[in-house]
């Protein structure tokens, strides 16, 4: 069976239940999630810092985290959207079962809208923040669509292109797209796929012109874009299943990198 075009092979539920992303990363766990149209709770530890990704549908729709830094009165106002004055006293004002949020609307510090608005930025980047995490655990539980009323309207391709594009550790980029010599081709339903995604021009360019098979260096080489911004696409593009690594069968296994480490592409390298 394919949805939106693309292969809904992957790793045994018994394994995807729980697990380490020092084997599978977020990227590739977040693209089966979508594919299986999965719904629940995806539960991620490391540190001593855990963070919650509601799923519904497979779709990433709202996150929370224990670390402070996450919490949504520090994001506003590192975003200069609330003073100190403000903070201090709304984070004060806070009561039992009463959110800040609640108590800056009631103060006037935010309008409803200022509200949903910081709850969105800050579900994105709870989300966008384990893109950058290579080691720590993760558990899955299956369970009924989120009852939060501010919900993340995001496509989970959407998600995984700009998460990986925060990403700046070039080791992990080079393992993951496979050097300079490894070759690529756009899937067959790249089309299909691409259309629901929004994307910059230039980055689209990439997967438009893979017509036929290239290495990195030579996508590289026609895009406009940097080298660098360029390869973060590429594994992207892999993940979601839009381009395939043609010699994946080849590429010897990175220590830190997991079978599905750069996404769905393994699977769909086998014609």
């Amino acid at each position: 069976m394919m949805r939106h075009g693309m292969s809904t092979e992957g790793v045994p539920k018994q394994m995807m239940r729980e697990g380490s992303l020092a084997e599978r990363d977020l990227p590739s766990l977040m693209q089966s999630l979508y594919e299986e149209r999965w719904s629940g709770l995806l539960t991620l530890t490391h540190a001593g810092i855990g963070k919650n990704v509601t799923v519904q549908d497979g779709r990433m729709v709202f996150a929370s985290s224990s670390s402070p830094d996450d919490r949504l009165g520090e994001l506003l106002l590192r975003r200069g959207r609330l003073s100190l004055l403000q903070f201090d006293e709304g984070s004060k004002a806070i009561t039992p079962g009463k959110r800040l949020g609640t108590v800056l609307v009631e103060q006037g510090a935010l309008t409803p809208k200022d509200l949903v608005s910081g709850v969105i930025d800050q579900t994105r980047e709870i989300i966008y923040s384990l893109f950058l995490w290579t080691e720590g655990h993760y558990r899955l539980e299956e369970g009924p669509p989120s009852g939060e009323a501010i919900k993340l309207n995001l496509s989970t391709p959407d998600l995984i292109v700009e998460g990986i594009r925060r990403i700046d550790a070039w080791s992990r980029i080079d393992r993951a797209v496979g050097g300079k010599d490894a070759n690529y081709r756009r899937a067959p339903n790249y089309e299909q796929a691409i259309a629901q995604m929004n994307l910059t021009p230039e980055t689209r360019a990439i997967v438009e012109k893979l017509p036929e098979p290239r290495s990195v260096g030579e996508i590289c080489a026609a895009s406009t874009l940097a080298d660098f911004d360029v390869c973060r696409a590429i594994w992207a593009f892999r993940v979601v299943g839009i381009v395939r690594r043609l010699d994946a069968s080849k590429r010897l296994r990175a220590p830190g990198l997991g079978v599905d480490d750069e996404g769905l592409g393994d699977v769909l390298s086998g014609e």
